[in-house]
């Protein structure tokens, strides 16, 4: 009987596991599809010039990596809290056709001019706020 049971749980546990994998590769394809490793890239670039570093190719590919890597594993459990499998497998469709294509390609590029905006009126909103402080 022991044997049946730790058979089963071990069952379970690798079907938990692979589940979790089969999630995981998902939530990269659609994270690729979208185009959110080439804006995450481009944050990379920006925070490294803010720092005044300089990355050669190959510290970058290295960095990228490491910090993906760590990122889709904090991602993942938020995915999964709003969409199912077949979310993200449709999604993927979603980005294969002409428009899907023009999102992912234009998203690292909005996403930096958003950001140098979004800077740009933050400090605008800081001035004004000034004025409320006693």
């Amino acid at each position: 009987m022991k044997k049946i049971i730790i058979t089963f749980v071990l069952l379970i546990s690798f079907n938990f596991a692979k589940s979790q994998e089969n999630y995981k590769s998902l939530v990269v394809d659609f994270m690729s599809a979208q185009g959110q490793f080439e804006t995450f890239n481009a944050t990379i670039d920006q925070m490294a010039s803010m720092m005044a570093l300089t990355l050669d190719d190959s510290e970058k590919e290295l960095l990228s990596k490491e910090v993906m890597g760590s990122l889709v594993d904090l991602l993942v459990p938020i995915y999964k809290n709003h969409f199912t499998e077949q979310d993200l497998k449709e999604a993927v469709e979603l980005y294969k056709t002409p428009i899907g294509k023009k999102i992912s390609e234009k998203t690292p590029i909005i996403a930096q001019e958003t950001m140098q905006a979004s800077m740009q009126w933050g400090m605008e909103l800081a001035e004004k706020m000034k004025k409320y402080m006693k």
